[in-house]
């Protein structure tokens, strides 16, 4: 995966956080990364849309 060159910070609820850290962990990634991957799937899935 390519470095990154740029941060967005975004703010989430205790509980949303807690969701994200538990799925990361069991796909044994950082939140950071999870996140990165679903809005890399998710910019992929509308790329084909149109």
């Amino acid at each position: 995966m390519a470095k990154t060159d740029a941060q967005i910070g975004i703010r989430v609820t205790k509980e949303f956080k807690e969701q994200l850290e538990v799925q990361a962990k069991k796909e044994r990634r950082t939140v950071s990364n999870l996140i990165l991957k679903v809005m890399e799937d998710y910019i992929k899935e509308q790329s084909k849309e149109t």
